[in-house]
């Protein structure tokens, strides 16, 4: 059985996690603006996921390093080396007084952040169904079908091909 199919499930686990944290952190964000929330309740929100996203993005990453998926490995360096940086300059958390001043540059960076996980969820559901579909045609289909649907060499040289095309044509 190949661990491909399995593995890209696990890529759209973390990155709908991703997705929800940064959701969350928006919201938190964006009810604060509205003054629905206090400052010190927005930022301890927002603060007590911070660090849990930069370490599934780091898990994010190192994940894709491993399995050799070097494109998509390469796309989420940069974010990481971000959140890096931000993470040793200890300024990955909101303080609590100068909240309303970081306002709207918090909020962009994490709006950048989640068009930057859709654009991955988008990714990652396309090579899932290619997977899946390679693991039906590979495991589940018989050899003559499996034949049939890649249009292989064998089967386009053989007869078949022509009952085939006439069935398909007729009908």
């Amino acid at each position: 059985m190949s661990w491909e199919p399995i593995l890209w499930l696990i890529f759209l686990a973390i990155n709908i996690a991703l997705i929800s944290l940064l959701i969350y952190q928006i919201v938190c964000l964006t009810d604060l603006e509205a003054d629905y929330m206090n400052p010190y309740e927005s930022s301890s929100r927002i603060n007590s996921v911070v660090l849990k996203e930069y370490i599934l993005h780091g898990a994010f990453c190192i994940l894709f390093l491993v399995t050799g998926h070097w494109f998509i490995f390469l796309l989420t360096l940069l974010p990481a080396y971000y959140n890096l940086r931000k993470f040793l300059s200890r300024q990955h958390l909101i303080d609590v007084t100068e909240v309303f001043r970081f306002i709207e540059s918090e909020k962009k960076i994490r709006i950048l952040k989640l068009g930057f996980y859709l654009v991955l969820f988008v990714l990652v559901l396309v090579r899932i169904s290619n997977e899946g579909t390679h693991f039906l045609l590979c495991y589940q289909f018989s050899r003559p079908l499996l034949e049939i649907l890649t249009f292989s060499p064998q089967f386009l040289n053989s007869g078949q091909y022509l009952v085939w095309s006439y069935l398909l044509s007729t009908h």
